[in-house]
């Protein structure tokens, strides 16, 4: 169950760096000194997504019932805010080491925030880019994911809203004469350490493609996914459609994963993209919605997102807790969305 802090107290850390769209910033927890990322939903203008952050909590609380790794959110107040808080997957030893590292480190040429670009974030573009890092293995849990997404419907796994778990270590004086010693003699397809980027390796002379950036770690815990369960749907469009069924089964169709589809780019609904997939990952593809399938209990889920603000201290609820109607429509659009997903595999 989601659990309610009070962080006003705690010591905040605003010279580091959060991105994304909704307002963040870094807490340290004194009692413990971990850091945690404490975000709000998305208000301003043309766009009053105040249940956002009650989405990420309730699709935290949901993917871990089913069994899949997803990082753990829970609810906080923060001054007069009221928003969601994680634990931060930076420590001393280790670091996160988001997607668009991977990508951009792969092709120097992609540029994510160049419309351009936008097409050629896809499938194939992220398994090539794991794979030139010897991460292959790691496909199952991009998979893994994109299933995740398709069950709570969000539409924002974007290159920094995924990525790997890395050691955050410098090389020693072995590792880096084994490396230069590697590098003069321009051996064919060498790996090397996660500690040089391409545009280095390429000034000692080795041809950029006929390296494999060898990344020690795993991937990162699913974070980040509050684009999902109608959180940009107004109250009054909330009750529309738990009683319009053409309009709910209309907003499922039209929800699509930001991970595209090959040359072309396309974007395709979520489960067509993992029907995509799936031709040429069968077995893992079946292996993992059978996992999901078998975990699932609908009145469990039910409990799940009925209870979820029930840590909320009721001097908070009037204006932060989260209505009936949405907690119905989360209830009924995750339901529908386990039978879409359990489609793919008949």
């Amino acid at each position: 169950m989601a659990q309610f802090y009070d962080i006003t107290d705690w010591n905040e850390k605003p010279f580091y760096n959060t991105k994304g769209t909704r307002n963040k910033c870094v807490v340290n927890n004194p009692e413990n000194n971990i850091d945690y990322y404490f975000k709000t939903s998305m208000i301003k203008e043309g766009k009053n997504y105040k249940s956002e952050f009650w989405s990420e909590v309730v699709a935290s609380e949901v993917g871990r019932f089913l069994g899949l790794n997803v990082l753990e959110y829970n609810i906080a107040k923060h001054g007069n805010d009221v928003g969601c808080i994680s634990e931060s997957m930076n420590t001393e030893e280790e670091c996160l080491t988001e997607g668009i590292s991977l990508l951009t480190g792969y092709d120097n040429t992609y540029n994510p925030e160049d419309k351009s670009s936008y097409s050629a974030y896809t499938f194939q573009f992220i398994k090539s880019a794991i794979d030139s890092y010897d991460f292959d293995e790691s496909i199952r849990d991009i998979i893994k994911t994109i299933i995740f997404d398709s069950i709570v419907g969000n539409s924002d796994r974007h290159q920094e809203n995924w990525g790997f778990i890395t050691p955050y270590k410098p090389l020693t004086e072995v590792e880096s004469k084994d490396l230069m010693d590697k590098l003069k003699t321009q051996i064919r397809k060498i790996k090397i350490p996660w500690k040089r980027s391409t545009e280095e390796i390429v000034a000692e002379g080795v041809d950029k493609t006929d390296v494999i950036l060898k990344m020690e770690g795993k991937y990162a815990p699913i974070y980040d996914s509050g684009c999902c369960l109608g959180r940009e749907k107004s109250d009054e469009a909330v009750a529309q459609m738990l009683s319009d069924n053409v309009m709910f089964e209309s907003f499922i169709d039209r929800g699509k994963s930001e991970i595209r589809w090959g040359d072309d780019g396309k974007k395709l609904n979520h489960f067509d993209l993992i029907k995509k997939i799936r031709e040429e990952y069968k077995d893992i593809v079946d292996d993992e919605i059978n996992k999901i399938l078998g975990l699932c209990d609908l009145n469990k889920i039910g409990d799940i997102v009925f209870n979820i603000d029930k840590e909320l201290p009721i001097e908070l609820t009037a204006k932060f807790g989260l209505s009936l109607d949405r907690k119905k429509l989360m209830c009924k659009l995750i339901e529908k969305r386990l039978v879409r997903l359990k489609e793919v595999v008949l």
